[in-house]
Parts: C-alpha cells; structure tokens; sequence
C-alpha cells in the first residue's frame, strides 16, 4: 500500500467518530466552494465598483480559467483513470454519494477551490488571504469524506495553479 492510500485511510478513519468533525468534512467537500465564489465575486464588486469594466475582468478572467482547469481536470483524468477510492477501497467510509465514480484524479473541487484563491491573489482582491482556509477546508474535506486521494488534491491544486500562472501572463500582456 503506497503514502497516498496509507494517508486517505488515516484520515477517512475519522469519518464516524464525532458528528461535528463530519458535518465539517462534509461541508467542506461539498458547499464551501460555492462560498468561494461568492466571496470572490463580493470581494470583486467591492474593490472595482467604481468601474463596471474593472469589476467584470476578474470575473471573466476566474470564468475562463475555471473553464480551462476543468477540461484540463477531465483530459488528464480519462488519461489517468483512477477510480474514486471507495471503488477501490469498498471498507472506505462515505459521507456522501459522489455523482460519478471512474475519476477522482484531479479533484475537481479542489482544482475549483484553489483556482478562486489564486485568482483573488492575481487580482489582489480584498480578503483574499481568507479564502487560503477555504481552500484548505474544501481540500480536507474531499478526502476526509471519501471521495478523493490526498494526491487527487494536490493534482487539483497543480492544475489550479498552472492555470492561474498562465492567466496571471495573459493578463500582464493585455496591461
């Protein structure tokens, strides 16, 4: 059994134990991603309200990337194709039942959750250093309840990251 299965079945040990550390796993995997985003837009609207253009650009830019992370996510996992680890692992708990089961790598919420952080950093949103906890939640929680592999999280956090670096050089180039 390799670190990354070791480390899963450390972690979704856990899942059981205390009532209070599942709901925050589970919240973590499934819904604060969706805070992500709307504090990015929050954050957008606040820091650019004078100009409209100025408030769509990291709006479009954060669309597009995610766009492209995503078919990245999907391109790299039907290469990959390793199946969710409660395929695997039948003895692995579940917090939910996840809407497809052949990949798991990369996440693609943490792949989300991560790119929303690093595109608030790009465009030097106020309050982005918050969302690196969100990030973290999110990350923690898709592997705490079942459904990805530490290193699925981190192929996540790769693709997320390799795109915002390649929209942070676009967006110098059109400056």
């Amino acid at each position: 059994m390799n670190f990354n299965v070791r480390l899963f079945k450390r972690i979704n040990a856990l899942v059981g134990t205390n009532k209070w550390l599942d709901r925050f796993g589970r919240a973590g995997a499934e819904y604060v991603v969706v805070g992500m985003l709307v504090w990015f837009v929050v954050a957008d609207l606040s820091a650019y309200l004078p100009s409209r253009r100025a408030a769509l650009l990291p709006i479009l830019f954060l669309g597009t990337t995610w766009t492209v992370g995503w078919f990245l996510d999907l391109f790299i996992g039907i290469i990959v194709r390793e199946p969710r680890p409660h395929v695997t692992h039948p003895e692995s708990k579940l917090l939910f039942t996840p809407l497809m089961n052949w990949k798991s790598f990369p996440s693609d919420h943490a792949m989300s959750a991560w790119l929303i952080f690093f595109m608030a950093m790009v465009f030097h949103l106020p309050w982005a250093w918050g969302l690196l906890l969100l990030a973290l939640w999110v990350s923690f929680g898709r592997v705490y309840s079942g459904v990805h592999y530490p290193f699925d999280i981190v192929g996540g956090a790769a693709v997320a990251g390799l795109v915002s670096v390649a929209a942070y050089y676009t967006l110098v180039m059109l400056v």
